[in-house]
C-alpha cells in the first residue's frame, strides 16, 4: 500500500505532496530544511 504524504516547510512556507511505502518525514524540496512532518496522509 502506497500512502500520499501532505508537508507544509515550517522554514520557506511551501506546501508539497509525496508518495511513499509509509508515513514519514520529507525534507523540503524548495529550500532544503530537514525532517519537515507530514500534516495529512491518504492511501495513494
Amino acid at each position: 500500500m502506497l500512502v500520499r504524504n501532505y508537508y507544509h516547510c515550517e522554514e520557506c512556507s511551501r506546501e508539497w505532496s509525496s508518495v511513499w511505502s509509509a508515513q514519514c518525514d520529507c525534507d523540503c524540496p524548495y529550500c532544503g530544511a530537514r525532517y519537515m512532518a507530514p500534516y495529512r496522509s491518504e492511501d495513494a
